[in-house]
């Protein structure tokens, strides 16, 4: 999201930011600022009340395990993936030496 491009404003728990995206990604900026806005605005409704440093801290963190989740599960995915070709790939060498 940075590099060449325009400058998208979008708004997160009441404040501008100007984000330079490609022209294409103008969108997706504005749907990944709604996602951050309201995690930080769920976040805040939970602990009032509360600092904005404390919010935006909260919801990077939860932001990360969400990442972190995701990213374990397609690992997992992956080796699972992987030892099916692998049995697969047996199978068939075996029935082609028979």
């Amino acid at each position: 999201m940075s590099g060449n491009g325009r400058v998208v404003k979008v708004m997160i728990f009441g404040q501008e930011y100007p984000i330079r995206a490609r022209v294409e990604d103008d969108e997706y900026v504005r749907t990944i600022a709604r996602y951050v806005d309201a995690k930080m605005r769920e976040i805040d409704e939970s602990m009032k009340p509360s600092s904005s440093m404390k919010v935006a801290i909260l919801t990077a963190l939860n932001l990360a395990d969400e990442l972190f989740t995701l990213q374990e599960e397609q690992n997992r995915l992956i080796a699972e993936y992987q030892e099916k070709v692998r049995e697969y790939t047996e199978a068939l060498d075996r029935s082609l030496k028979e």
